[in-house]
């Protein structure tokens, strides 16, 4: 961890936008500038060499996950190279990118099933698989806030999906949710909205609504017609000129997972001659005493402890004879 003091930073938007079909999602992303685009339904492609797919610079049609990771690293290296090559990472859709990873865990489980005489039929998620799902896309999320941490937009195109509610015996529609992994609205800075009204001559007009906007350019429930960058335009070009943030949670989350191998490692694998919760018993017995003692003696066990480097923080690697023979000092 390295504090660090408070000031103006660049740093990327976190969009996602929702909405039913046709609503103009792939068009309210594409406004955005120097586009890196992952088009998993193949719809931008209807775009490329047009006005409105002028802001495209590079574009990969994928499903894979895998993929997506590796257009992460892909992008981070055209940004070492040139740091104003990319603007915007495009992902259309997130839904597509979900839904590819349950039916690839879902193959897993009927393989699994079939290997041991089962009917495929029957076959669902795992807790195992949801486990693993949850995993993978919350890796992928961080990877997107690396990534605006260096200053690149994302957005996030998203299907929809109804919430019902049951009312008597009938299930009652209540609202709508993004199709994706549960809770990622959390990691995202605006969310909006779109939607098609028609206006008083019959026409089809398109607009978004804020759901969520922490740059507080807009306000939750603000409606825009024709929503696009120009909304936020003035709000990053403030910050264009400004250092960036060194962000690695996909690398703080490897760190913690090494910690976490460690600690179970030294717990199945413990080193001879120490015993571990005996030495958190003896270590606190230490610490009481150093606080209940005279000054001579708290100085002679000081001493001691200098002089034999004894650590009452690694209970994990000292022998517990060593802290036995600390606590004797006392006498």
């Amino acid at each position: 961890m390295a504090l660090r003091k408070p000031s103006t930073k660049k740093i990327g938007v976190k969009v996602l936008t929702t909405g039913n079909t046709g609503t103009g999602k792939s068009l309210f992303g594409l406004s955005f500038p120097k586009i890196a685009a992952l088009d998993s339904e193949a719809g931008l492609a209807l775009y490329e060499g047009t006005e409105v797919g002028d802001n495209l610079v590079v574009i990969d049609n994928t499903m894979s996950v895998t993929d997506l990771e590796a257009t992460f690293t892909e992008i981070e290296e055209m940004l070492e190279d040139d740091p104003n090559s990319i603007a915007t990472l495009v992902i259309d859709s997130e839904t597509k990118f979900y839904q590819n990873l349950q039916h690839s865990c879902l193959d897993v489980e009927e393989k699994r099933a079939v290997s041991k005489g089962g009917d495929v039929n029957d076959t669902n998620l795992s807790v195992r698989s949801w486990g693993r799902i949850k995993q993978v896309a919350q890796r992928l999320q961080n990877l997107k806030i690396d990534l605006s941490a260096k200053g690149v937009n994302i957005i996030s195109v998203s299907q929809v999906e109804d919430v019902k509610k049951k009312v008597g015996e009938n299930f009652v529609k209540i609202g709508e949710k993004p199709v994706m992994p549960k809770n990622s609205e959390y990691d995202y800075d605006i969310i909006i909205d779109l939607f098609i009204e028609k206006d008083e001559n019959g026409e089809e007009v398109y607009k978004g609504v804020i759901k969520k906007d922490r740059t507080r350019v807009t306000k939750v429930g603000d409606v825009f017609e024709n929503p696009s960058y120009d909304i936020w335009k003035n709000h990053l070009d403030g910050r264009k000129d400004a250092d960036t943030i060194s962000s690695s949670l996909t690398k703080d989350l490897d760190k913690d997972k090494k910690t976490l191998e460690q600690e179970d490692y030294k717990k199945d694998n413990p080193v001879e001659g120490v015993n571990v919760e005996r030495n958190k018993e003896l270590a606190r017995e230490i610490l009481e005493k150093s606080n209940n003692t005279t000054e001579e003696i708290k100085k002679k066990v000081i001493t001691y402890m200098t002089e034999n480097k004894v650590s009452l923080k690694a209970v994990d690697t000292t022998l517990t004879s060593v802290y036995e023979a600390t606590l004797a000092q006392f006498n």
